[in-house]
């Protein structure tokens, strides 16, 4: 059924591909998933069931206090045994008392610095993750995981599962 259009239910049109066990997936929207709560360096967004993401970038921010120590984000993607399949950081750490700002995403400069003192370009692949898959975002050095302000926004393609 790759590349087919198919009338479903109330004769709503959708273009749909098939995956390896058959099931029908929607060509996807764009969607923000995030995760805005404070006093949290350590969130995990999970995919939803009946779904599968196409992650397109990731917008963190942060915010420390003024425990010392160095922070380094981290970014894992977990399948939904939570086995860790993929894994990369920043390049740069952040110390106490700042607010940073990170875009992860395809094509983007590695920046070796933070740009206007606190901005920081980090390439990302564009990756697709099944339902109960999981993406964790973090501080891997957990100075004051309880402390600290991440705010998390990851833009996202949503591709609805459809069982044949």
């Amino acid at each position: 059924m790759f590349g087919n259009t198919q009338k479903l239910g109330g004769g709503t049109s959708y273009w749909l591909k098939q995956d390896d066990e058959g099931r029908l997936l929607t060509v996807g929207s764009p969607e923000v998933q995030a995760d805005e709560a404070l006093a949290d360096s350590d969130k995990t967004l999970t995919v939803p069931a009946d779904t599968w993401w196409v992650v397109k970038s990731i917008w963190l921010e942060l915010t420390t206090v003024a425990a010392a120590g160095n922070r380094q984000l981290q970014v894992d993607i977990r399948d939904d045994a939570a086995d860790v399949v993929f894994s990369m950081r920043v390049g740069i750490v952040q110390a106490a008392s700042l607010t940073r700002y990170y875009a992860l995403s395809p094509h983007l400069a590695d920046l070796a610095a933070f740009r206007d003192t606190d901005y920081l370009m980090t390439p990302f692949p564009e990756l697709t993750l099944p339902e109960a898959w999981s993406i964790r975002l973090w501080d891997n050095k957990a100075i004051a995981a309880a402390g600290d302000n991440l705010i998390v926004q990851v833009i996202v393609e949503s591709r609805t599962v459809l069982e044949p």
